[in-house]
C-alpha cells in the first residue's frame, strides 16, 4: 500500500512535468504542473513556498505587486495556506483555475501522508529515524526564518509599513495577540497611515 502511494506520487509529478515540457497546452494542466512540483519540493510550511510560487508565476500570470496583495489577502483569512493557491489559480484561470491549484498543492502531501503510514509505526522507534525527524524539524524552522527574511525585504518598502510590522510583531509575540486580532490591528493601523498619508517614506 505504501510502495504504491509512492509510486502515484512520483508518476504524478514526472508524468506532469513531462507533459508541459513537451509542449501540451493546457493551462489546467500547467497550473497542476506548477502546484504538484512545489507541493513535491517544498520543507517547512506555507512561508516557505512563497519565493518557490513568485518565480512561477510572476510575472506570466501577475504582477509582483498583485502576488504580495493576494498574499496579504489569503493570510487574513481563516484556513491553511490552500487560500493562497486559490487565489493563483483563480486569477490565472478563474474558479476552475483555484480548484486545480488547490488540488495540486495540497495532492503530494495527501499521497505521501499515506506512503509514510505503513512504515511509521516501526521506523519511529529506531534511534536513527528519530535523530533524521530531529534534523528535519530543525532545518525546517531555518527555511521558514530564511522565509520570514525573504517576505520583509519584499513586503516591508517604507516606514510605514515597518512600524505595522513591529507593533502587530510585538502584540503577537509579547501581549499574545491571536491571529485575528493581530491582522485586524495591522489593517487598521495600516489604513491609518494611508488615509493621512503618514509614513510613507523609503524605509
Amino acid at each position: 500500500h505504501g510502495i504504491f502511494m509512492f509510486l502515484l506520487w512520483l508518476v504524478l509529478l514526472v508524468g506532469s512535468i513531462a507533459l508541459v515540457n513537451r509542449g501540451y497546452d493546457n493551462k489546467y494542466l500547467e497550473i497542476f504542473e506548477i502546484f504538484y512540483r512545489t507541493g513535491s519540493l517544498v520543507f517547512g510550511g506555507g512561508v516557505v513556498i512563497v519565493p518557490m510560487l513568485q518565480n512561477e508565476v510572476v510575472p506570466k500570470w501577475m504582477t509582483d505587486d498583485q502576488f504580495f496583495q493576494g498574499l496579504g489577502l489569503a493570510q487574513s483569512m481563516p484556513g491553511p495556506f490552500f487560500n493562497f493557491a486559490s487565489f493563483l489559480g483563480g486569477t490565472y484561470a478563474g474558479l476552475p483555475g483555484a480548484i486545480v491549484a488547490n488540488l495540486g498543492l495540497m495532492a503530494p502531501g495527501f499521497i505521501l501522508i499515506f506512503a509514510m503510514l505503513p512504515f511509521w509505526s516501526k521506523a519511529r522507534h529506531y534511534a536513527w529515524f528519530q535523530a533524521i525527524i530531529k534534523g528535519l524539524n530543525a532545518s525546517a524552522i531555518g527555511l521558514i526564518g530564511g522565509g520570514c527574511v525573504f517576505l520583509y525585504a519584499k513586503s516591508v518598502r517604507d516606514a510605514a509599513d515597518a512600524i505595522v510590522f513591529v507593533l502587530c510583531g510585538g502584540l503577537a509575540s509579547f501581549y499574545k495577540f491571536g491571529a485575528p486580532q493581530t491582522i485586524a490591528m495591522g489593517a487598521l493601523i495600516g489604513a491609518g497611515f494611508a488615509a493621512f498619508n503618514l509614513g510613507h517614506l523609503p524605509y
